[in-house]
């Protein structure tokens, strides 16, 4: 008798099933069928369902759009992602106190997503808030904000630092590079990319907010 091997589920697509149980969720609440949200974002049903089923990871420019038209904060999708921080991470220990879960957000405790198009997003805050999404953003060498040097738009305003590496910014027909230390602020409307063109990776803490409208 043959036995039929199912392929492994891939591990890294894992913590994007509950975020597109989240996409999924607020899509049906707002009774905004498969067709009709992918026509909003000009994307594909195909490709939005299996975003929803987590079988593939969105890029960051599809992920803006999807939650700016629900009306959902990026910082929501983090809830209830357990710590994914990859390697060795550096930290001085300190002793947890009691109660501290509810300001506190350890290094070794973040909750985090990878994106497809070389990205990943560190929560920096230990509950979801609506108004203010607060992470640390790593670009891997080559990794950009999205695929194909597309540009992103959507509701809100960006505060960025850079606390390592270098990062590319276009803002309409401007073209930066921040290096440590430097900063940015700007409108989320105006359309805008970010990639890492440098030889190690680019860490940035970045504040949006007003981002879901």
């Amino acid at each position: 008798m043959n036995t039929v091997r199912r392929p492994k589920p891939d591990q890294s697509l894992l913590p994007w099933l509950a975020v597109g149980q989240k996409i999924r969720t607020a899509r049906e609440a707002r009774s905004v069928s498969l067709r009709g949200f992918s026509r909003q974002l000009d994307v594909s049903p195909g490709h939005i369902s299996q975003v929803e089923r987590g079988l593939v990871a969105p890029s960051m420019g599809l992920l803006y759009s999807m939650v700016a038209e629900l009306g959902l904060s990026l910082d929501y999708l983090f809830e209830g992602q357990g710590s994914e921080l990859s390697g060795p991470i550096e930290v001085a220990r300190a002793d947890r106190t009691p109660g501290e879960d509810r300001f506190v957000t350890r290094a070794t405790s973040r909750k985090a997503i990878n994106l497809k198009s070389g990205v990943r997003w560190e929560l920096l805050t230990p509950s979801s808030d609506g108004r203010v999404d607060f992470r640390e953003i790593v670009y891997a060498v080559g990794g950009g904000s999205t695929d194909n040097e597309q540009f992103v738009r959507h509701p809100g305003r960006e505060y960025g630092v850079m606390v390592q590496g270098t990062l590319n910014v276009q803002i309409e027909f401007d073209v930066f590079t921040l290096g440590v230390g430097d900063s940015i602020v700007l409108d989320s409307t105006l359309p805008h990319r970010f990639w890492n063109a440098g030889s190690g990776p680019a860490h940035a803490i970045w504040c949006s907010v007003g981002e879901a409208g």
